[in-house]
């Protein structure tokens, strides 16, 4: 009798032993998943937008190079301006 008793508690014990690795391991991929959903969400609005500034410098690349396109450039990108032009800067 001790020899099947011996090996019932040793059952149990493996038995106790793959469920509570069971356990860890649901409770670590479940971890895992969320953080992947999270990290997607933040991909997916990036991605939204890297897509609207696409579109945005595909509509400026549709427009023709007209004067007052060139100058509007310079103005913006380079910083410059006319020999003529009065600049106001704001400190604040």
């Amino acid at each position: 009798m001790k020899k099947s008793a011996r090996l019932n508690f040793f059952i149990k014990l493996t038995i106790l032993v793959v469920i509570c690795f069971c356990a860890v391991n649901i409770i670590r991929l479940r971890t895992e998943y969320n953080s992947l959903r999270a990290q997607e969400a933040e991909l997916r609005a990036q991605k939204e937008e890297f897509e609207e500034k696409i579109d945005r410098l595909k509509e400026e690349l549709a427009h023709p190079m007209t004067d007052d396109y060139v100058m509007r450039i310079a103005r913006e990108k380079l910083g410059y301006y006319l020999p003529d032009e009065v600049i106001f800067y704001n400190d604040r």
